[in-house]
């Protein structure tokens, strides 16, 4: 089955910025840049249509971003609030205060909002309030990860196996905190979420509820877009001059990104979105190299800086599959090595181990994961040889 050639990628027109702010208004420039420079080119991204499509994507090594129009139609968001307003409610059930707000896209603040102002903000006429980002709102309410990126998230995969049997005498416990990896996008009209790359080399997911979000992505995208936003930064349309594309997430659609892609996100109207992240063994090679350009670059590269937990996923992810990869999956970990400073004159642990980077923290972390990169390159000489 074919998509239906009458859907549009995106309809949103960018509105002219007011703001006076130098900084602010250096982001409208930007988003107003790189929407000139959209075409609605359907060869850059990936749209699917099916279950087998989708699976068969997720065990490659996919560069293009993946779109499923109206997904939520086969796999129902159950238990999940349908609306801004009953998302709220559901919050103030569970407890939650506060939360952070993000204003990119008038005075470049954060502030924590009490619920009931945050209530007030959407019922309000949206040309009457500012527009506000409220980011990564932990899931609390019921899990609802795909049932395909289940099947591939590799560090769900290795808890289990690191977690060992389970029985009447040893019950089984949550071997993830699956809310860990999945949250709440709440936007009002016009905020933005300025260009940046996920963290930590993870992939992305996003399922529209209500409202629209729209997504600007790099055509093409290759491992050359997240090292010029780690060289350049987020203001530099001019270097990504294969041009842009952007995306409309409506209610049920469903958007995977790969690794490293940097995006940029535009709110035309009241919306709420939610999604996760999760990691493959396909892309564990290309996640090694976002992270490290992440750990060199920090807040130019992304919005969240790098935790000692995600150093400790990926040796989990590293030590659980490191005798089980083929030899692509491994000749990708081994060619990451670079990027942690491993070079051909490192011929022994301990020389790896004395390898020192400036500009990353929790060293001892990284030398671990500078050994088992290293140990994956030898096996894999060792293979072929």
């Amino acid at each position: 089955m074919q998509p239906d050639t009458t859907d549009i990628l995106s309809r949103t027109i960018i509105p002219t910025n007011t703001s006076t702010n130098e900084k602010v208004q250096e982001i409208w420039t930007f988003l107003h840049s790189i929407d000139a420079m959209c075409q609605a080119d359907e060869a850059s991204i990936t749209r699917v249509m099916s279950d087998e499509q989708l699976n068969s994507l997720l065990l490659r090594d996919f560069e293009k971003p993946i779109l499923w129009r109206n997904f939520a139609e086969r796999y129902p968001l159950h238990g999940i609030p349908s609306s801004i307003s009953d998302f709220l409610r559901e919050l103030g059930q569970l407890g939650i205060e506060k939360l952070e707000a993000h204003n990119y896209a008038e005075e470049d603040t954060n502030d924590e909002l009490y619920l009931d102002e945050i209530v007030q903000h959407f019922a309000a006429p949206p040309e009457t309030r500012p527009p506000l980002n409220f980011l990564d709102i932990r899931n609390l309410i019921l899990s609802r990860v795909p049932v395909h990126v289940n099947k591939v998230d590799l560090l769900r995969l290795a808890q289990r196996r690191k977690a060992g049997s389970a029985g009447k005498g040893r019950p089984l416990k949550a071997l993830l905190d699956y809310a860990d990896h999945e949250f709440f996008l709440l936007s009002s009209r016009h905020s933005i979420s300025p260009l940046h790359v996920d963290t930590a080399g993870q992939l992305t997911y996003i399922v529209g509820i209500s409202g629209c979000k729209t997504w600007y992505l790099p055509r093409r995208f290759t491992a050359t877009k997240y090292e010029i936003l780690a060289k350049f930064g987020s203001s530099t349309p001019e270097a990504y001059y294969d041009g842009w594309v952007k995306v409309d997430i409506m209610p049920g659609d469903l958007l995977i990104m790969p690794p490293g892609c940097p995006h940029a996100v535009f709110t035309p109207e009241h919306a709420l979105t939610f999604g996760g992240n999760f990691y493959t063994l396909p892309h564990l090679g290309s996640s090694l190299r976002v992270l490290a350009l992440h750990a060199q670059f920090n807040s130019v590269f992304s919005n969240e800086s790098i935790t000692e937990q995600d150093y400790r996923n990926f040796l989990v992810m590293l030590e659980a599959y490191k005798d089980e990869m083929d030899p692509q999956q491994m000749g990708s970990v081994a060619s990451s090595g670079i990027m942690w400073g491993i070079t051909d004159q490192h011929e022994t642990p301990k020389d790896v181990a004395s390898i020192c980077v400036r500009g990353r923290g929790f060293w001892r972390l990284q030398a671990k994961l500078r050994l088992l990169i290293w140990e994956i390159h030898m096996k894999g000489e060792a293979k072929l040889s």
